[in-house]
This record gives structure tokens, C-alpha cells and sequence, in this order.
């Protein structure tokens, strides 16, 4: 039987440590890949889009009910505006049966405008919540799926709220004095329907 010398050993030794550290490397870099860095496929940069997407609707409504907190009073008077048709009676006026629909009593006015601002708020934590959960997904740490469904969820309110101010401003008839206004509702159920459609594109 052949004995092995202490060179020999010393280099079998050496050797076994090389293969040790190199799967130990290989194990570390995979792990890199699947948790820390992103491979730029078109399913990856596909989220991305999304990601960036609902980040910025979510800042977005952020400064809204920010705005809307502080200024909470100028708010409410703009719902008196809105609500006591008050626009119509500026030169000229407008004469017209809708008029029967006014709303003059600032009680009314000061809770219509908290509760668009408590759906503003529940909007815009469910937009932040999809982002978190598409940026989850992008680096692997959450579940595309459940990210998606989170994604409706929050364009559902989001398209929601904004056909509730739309149909609140048509029974006032705010598109007569305030037309702008009732673009910009149209405009941001064009923004969510665009954003549902986008969501639920399959990257190929």
C-alpha cells in the first residue's frame, strides 16, 4: 500500500479547500442574483413600468391629502362652491330648475369633504401597498400574483373615487361653470383604466 507524503498532503489538503470555497462562491453568487440584484428580462422591466407607476399615483395622492388636511377649511369651502351652485350666480347667471338642488348648509359641505378625504386616504394606502408589492416582486421577495391582485384592488379605488366626484359634480352640474373639473375626473378614470390594462399585460 502506497503512503501518501507530506507534500502530497498538504496539496490534497489545499486542493479540498479550492473546491469548498469555490461551491461556497457559486452558492453565494446564486443567492445574490435571486434576492439582491435584478436581471433585466422584459417580464422584469415590465414591473419595473408597474412599480414606478403605482409609486408615483400613490405620492401623487399623498400630496393631495396632505393638501387637503392642511388646507382642510378651503376644501370644505370649495364643496360649499360645488354643492351650493354658487357659480351660477355669477354675472351672467344662470337661471335653471337644477338650482333646486342646493345645497347651502355648511354642515353638509364639511362632511361630504371628509369623506372623499377618508376614500383619498384609503386609496392611496392601497396604491402604496401594491407598489411595495410589485417591488416585492421584482426583487423576489414577494408573490407576483398576490401583487397583481393587489394592483386591481387599489385601481378599483382609485377609479372609484374619482367616478364618485364625477357623478357628485354632474348632480350639480358642475360641467356648466366648472367644466375643467369634469375633464379632469374623466382624465383620471382614463389614467386607471389605462393603469388595469397595463397590470394584466402578460409579458411574453
Amino acid at each position: 500500500m502506497r503512503k501518501t507524503t507530506p507534500n502530497q498532503k498538504n496539496i490534497l489538503g489545499a486542493s479540498q479547500v479550492d473546491t469548498v470555497d469555490r461551491h461556497q462562491g457559486i452558492a453565494l453568487e446564486r443567492a445574490a442574483q435571486n434576492h439582491g440584484d435584478i436581471e433585466m428580462t422584459e417580464l422584469t422591466s415590465l414591473l419595473l413600468i408597474k412599480a414606478v407607476l403605482f409609486c408615483g399615483l400613490a405620492l401623487w395622492l399623498a400630496v393631495i391629502v396632505l393638501n387637503n388636511v392642511v388646507a382642510f377649511r378651503n376644501g370644505v369651502f370649495a364643496i360649499g362652491l360645488l354643492m351650493g351652485m354658487q357659480l351660477f350666480d355669477q354675472e351672467p347667471p344662470i337661471r335653471t330648475p337644477l338650482l333646486s338642488r342646493r345645497v347651502k348648509n355648511s354642515v353638509w359641505h364639511r362632511l361630504i369633504f371628509s369623506l372623499v378625504l377618508v376614500m383619498e386616504v384609503a386609496t392611496m394606502l392601497l396604491l402604496a401597498w401594491a407598489a411595495a408589492m410589485l417591488i416585492g416582486t421584482l426583487f423576489g421577495l414577494s408573490n407576483g400574483a398576490a401583487a397583481i391582485i393587489w394592483a386591481n384592488l387599489a385601481l378599483a379605488a382609485f377609479i372609484a373615487l374619482s367616478l364618485i366626484m364625477l357623478l357628485g359634480g354632474a348632480w350639480f352640474a358642475y360641467y356648466i361653470r366648472q367644466e375643467s373639473m369634469q375633464i379632469t375626473h374623466f382624465i383620471l378614470i382614463g389614467i386607471g383604466l389605462a393603469g388595469t390594462l397595463l397590470v394584466n399585460m402578460p409579458a411574453h
